[in-house]
């Protein structure tokens, strides 16, 4: 993706416009995090022992409620090249901006607004910092979309909600064809304990293209911590030829002190990843599948500061063809914190 610079000045009255026309009314928030991160080992020699500091998110943003009915968001994102060959300044760019109207138990949105493939399940992975739920890791769709969208509760008792958006498709880039996408989410809650979700969502990318996904996730929570088991599928129609790309993945995180996590995590990608060596900050191999097994510690500072050591290790099936890829392995000291 392709994004404009913006210029110093510009940045400036982006974020100091808005509390000086709404003289001080809204909330500014945020949140950073990133590593030192040491590639130990790597099927790709050009990137093994590469090592360093860099940022993977830091969120700029700011939710002003317009009135009892309406509410809106502005967020920035910047975040550090992640390919290990970028060399480059941190350049932000538009992540959020929406409008929100309450009809009832629904709301409704209107703008560049968030899809439904993958915000829950980060909630509840809870450990976005240490790594991307695994549909947002292999690059199945896209995290925001221009269009309208409607969600809320099918229940009094919240317990099944729903999201549906209807947009251009083409994430957080500008409309360029006739086709358009429509996502759709359910989820359910009969217990505090217990969490499902089922998700789908069909893009027309023009040109006689299109992609299908759905996703699946079963989640139990209590004392002793959280776990999940989360399944995707993705189908791509290009000229009538059809591509799949599936994944199974398992996490488990299992509290070790009132501020201590053990996390765990493997996925199993069910096909080879063609996008597999874009992937930013833990490229793989995109001729064979990849199994991917994360390990790490959760160690709670404060309320909104946390530090995470982790390993992540990559190994491979043998491919149809070609030679087998090498491991990978990668050692990450990670920062985080919100305000």
């Amino acid at each position: 993706m392709q994004r404009k610079n913006f210029s110093p000045a510009l940045v400036l009255c982006l974020v100091l416009m808005p509390a000086m026309l709404l003289k001080g009314e809204g909330k500014f928030s945020g949140l950073l995090f990133g590593d030192y991160a040491y590639v130990l080992a790597h099927h790709d020699t050009a990137i093994e022992s590469n090592n360093g500091f860099w940022l993977r998110r830091v969120y700029f943003t700011y939710d002003n409620v317009l009135s009892d009915k309406y509410a809106m968001r502005l967020r920035l994102e910047v975040n550090s090249p992640g390919d290990f060959k970028t060399s480059s300044t941190l350049v932000p760019f538009v992540k959020d901006a929406y409008l929100t109207a309450r009809l009832g138990r629904q709301t409704l949105l209107l703008g560049l607004i968030g899809t439904p493939l993958y915000d829950t399940l980060d909630d509840f992975w809870g450990y976005r910092p240490m790594e991307k739920t695994p549909i947002d890791l292999f690059k199945f769709g896209n995290s925001r979309e221009f269009g309208v969208g409607l969600k809320g509760a099918l229940d009094a008792g919240n317990k099944l909600t729903y999201t549906v958006i209807f947009g251009n498709g083409a994430g957080l880039k500008s409309e360029t064809n006739r086709g358009k996408a429509v996502y759709g989410r359910i989820n359910f809650q009969p217990t505090p304990s217990l969490f499902f979700e089922a998700y789908g969502d069909y893009t027309d990318m023009g040109n006689d293209s299109s992609v299908n996904i759905l996703q699946a996730f079963a989640g139990v929570k209590g004392k002793w911590g959280r776990s999940g088991l989360n399944f995707g599928w993705r189908h791509a129609e290009t000229d009538g030829m059809g591509s799949d790309l599936k994944f199974v993945s398992l996490f488990g995180v299992f509290k070790a002190g009132k501020k201590l996590d053990l996390v765990g995590r493997i996925d199993r990608l069910l096909d080879a990843n063609p996008a597999g060596s874009k992937i930013d900050y833990i490229p793989m191999a995109d001729w064979a599948r990849a199994n991917v097994v994360l390990a790490g510690l959760g160690w709670t500072l404060s309320d909104n500061v946390k530090v995470i050591p982790s390993l992540k290790y990559v190994f491979y099936d043998a491919p149809a063809s070609g030679e087998k890829p090498a491991a990978d392995l990668y050692a990450y000291l990670t920062l985080y914190f919100k305000f």
